[in-house]
Order: C-alpha cells, then structure tokens, then sequence
C-alpha cells in the first residue's frame, strides 16, 4: 500500500512538467505578440510620418520647377529634375495609398477616360522625353468609366511610368489605347523595352517584387494594381517577350463602362 502511495505522485510528474512547459511556451508567444503590435504600430507610425514628410518638399520642387521651366525654357537639366520629381511622386502615391487603403474608402465617379489617361500621359511626359521615347495615345471613341479617381490614377500610372522606366533610350515608343472589343473596353499600354520571362510575370503582383534592382521603385505599385482590378472586376492580360516589350491588356467590364456619342449625350 505505502509502495503505491510513493509511486502515483511520481506517475504525475511529467502531467507538472508539460503543464509549466506549456504555460512557459504561452506566454513566450504572448510576449512575441505583444512585440509585434508594438512594431507594426511604430511602423504605421514611420510612414505616416515619411509620407507626411516628403509631400511638402515634393510640391515646393514642382511648383520652382514650373517657374524655371517658364522662366528659362526647358532646359535639359530642368527635364532631368522633372523626370526624376515625376518618378518619386509615384513612390509617394504608391506608399500613401498601400498605408491608407484599409481606413480610406476611395468613392466611385463616372470619369471621362479619354480626357484623364491623356492627363496622365502629359504628366509622364517629361520622363519620357528624357530617354527619347514617344508617348503616342489613340482612342476609338469617347468613354466614361465608372472608378475612383484616386485608384484609376494608381492603375494608369504605375503601368504607364513602369512602361518608361523599363524601356530602353532613343527611339523607342510606347503606346497607350483605348478600344472598345464586344462591348468591353481594353486599356492597353505597350512597350518595346527589356520585356519579362514567363516567372517574371507570375511574380509581378508580389508585394515588393522588381523585374530589375536597377530600376527605381519599392516594388508595390504592381500589387496595389492587381487590388484594385480585382475590386473593379477588371482582367489583365500580360503579353511578354524578353528583351522584345511588353503589352498590358486591361479588360474593363461593360458594367462600369458607358459611351459618350458626340452631340448626342451619353448612351
């Protein structure tokens, strides 16, 4: 009898020893979390603050190079600048967007397309120049696109300045379309630069992802691209070629597309 009474206690030692195992390991966890609430939120925090940071030096240098540029021509070094602002500027509203996407709700509007994709392609102008490369823009007809201004500038610029970016100097054009295919509008942007291979293109929308390091960026405009055309039901076709272009086909759904018939209103 005082044989079993020695041994059962003994038997519960290891049910102690995972027990405050266990408790050890929950609250390793807990403080792990703890941790990175508190990183997450320093880091909210940092970008905030950057973007806050870079938006007012950001303006001052487009608005003193606006004065240069009626001031004294545009000069070679001017369209430098210019090109370089215009390719920081797009950091910037990347960035801005990913950080306030959860919190800001972007509202739709009916947005005459040819007149805003021929806005941004003036903007992207400069950086175009600077590498000889024409921007050369044709539509079949007038349309309006049911988006968010906001996120309709994200999609068109990161494509368009991406399309500059990765092409080669001299000669060089790139194409923007508007056309209208069995009452579905395709965005076409067209390139003949350095083009991708085939894991190039299934990487493409990772968060962070870059063809090339050489090439400035952060790597989320094409992530916060798919976001936004999954969002609006639109498709994207990517054809590719090493070293040949590359072509974006985005395909909008007739759901958010109206055309406009001159002289005649909106039909």
């Amino acid at each position: 009898m005082d044989y079993l009474i020695l041994i059962l206690p003994l038997s519960l030692l290891p049910v102690f020893y995972y027990r405050d195992l266990y408790k050890k390991e929950k609250n390793q966890r807990l403080n792990i979390a703890k941790d990175l609430d508190i990183l997450s939120k320093q880091q909210i925090f940092f970008i905030k603050k950057m973007i806050h940071e870079m938006k007012t030096p950001l303006s001052a240098i487009e608005l003193h190079l606006s004065i240069m540029a009626k001031e004294h021509c545009c000069t070679k070094s001017v369209a430098m600048i210019k090109s370089s602002t215009r390719t920081l500027a797009t950091i910037y509203d990347d960035i801005a967007f990913h950080a306030g996407k959860e919190k800001i709700c972007y509202p739709a509007e009916w947005i005459e397309l040819e007149e805003f994709v021929a806005d941004r392609v003036l903007y992207f102008d400069a950086m175009a120049t600077i590498k000889n490369i024409f921007l050369d823009f044709h539509v079949e007809s007038d349309f309006y696109i049911c988006m968010s201004r906001v996120e309709l500038q994200r999609l068109i610029d990161n494509t368009l300045s991406n399309a500059i970016k990765y092409s080669k100097k001299s000669s060089e054009i790139v194409e923007i379309i508007i056309t209208n295919d069995n009452e579905e509008l395709n965005l076409i942007f067209r390139d003949k630069g350095i083009g991708m291979s085939e894991a190039e293109v299934q990487n493409l929308f990772k968060e962070y992802y870059r063809v090339s390091n050489n090439i400035q960026g952060l790597g989320l405009g094409m992530s916060i691209i798919k976001e936004i055309c999954d969002d609006y039901g639109i498709s994207i076709k990517i054809q590719s070629i090493k070293k040949e272009g590359t072509t974006f086909i985005y395909k909008i759904p007739k759901e958010i597309v109206k055309r406009e018939v001159k002289n005649r209103g909106v039909v």
